[in-house]
């Protein structure tokens, strides 16, 4: 089945936390391959979404973020335990990849689309060029190659 959506988590993913909003390292080039690779990128957090956007257009305002993905990138509305993919609208779970420091956020049946990120707190760091490897390889054939 074809890779559509990429979900990724905010905190300690791309960012260190939603108050100080720091960027990961190579967070720029690493979301305008996400832009360019997947049909659709959405925000999967526990940060609510007024505040995940405020976050965001900070981010596009001190040339973080590519400004076709801020003006594409959907919220996923979630309740519950879990960071459930069935959340995601207009797509089978098996259509997605979802990137996430906290595995404990991520359903057991639903783990088989986890990619694993080291969660950042600041500092150097090359984790988003390991995941953009990562999901290069995992997607190769299967995720459009245009954004």
């Amino acid at each position: 089945m074809c890779v559509k959506v990429l979900a990724l988590d905010l905190e300690r993913t791309l960012i260190d936390d939603a108050l100080s909003a720091r960027p990961r390292p190579r967070l720029r080039n690493f979301l305008t391959f996400c832009d360019q690779r997947f049909e659709r990128v959405v925000l999967f957090t526990t940060v609510d979404e007024s505040s995940a956007r405020e976050v965001m257009e900070d981010l596009d305002r001190r040339g973080y973020v590519p400004r076709h993905l801020l003006a594409l990138l959907e919220y996923v509305d979630w309740t519950g335990e879990y960071k459930d993919l069935r959340f995601v609208p207009d797509v089978q779970v098996e259509e997605v990849f979802i990137v996430d420091d906290d595995v404990s956020w991520i359903r057991p049946d639903q783990r088989a689309q986890w990619i694993a990120i080291a969660p950042w707190d600041g500092g150097p760091d090359d984790e988003l060029l390991r995941i953009e490897s990562v999901l290069t390889n995992l997607a190769d054939g299967t995720a459009p190659s245009g954004g």
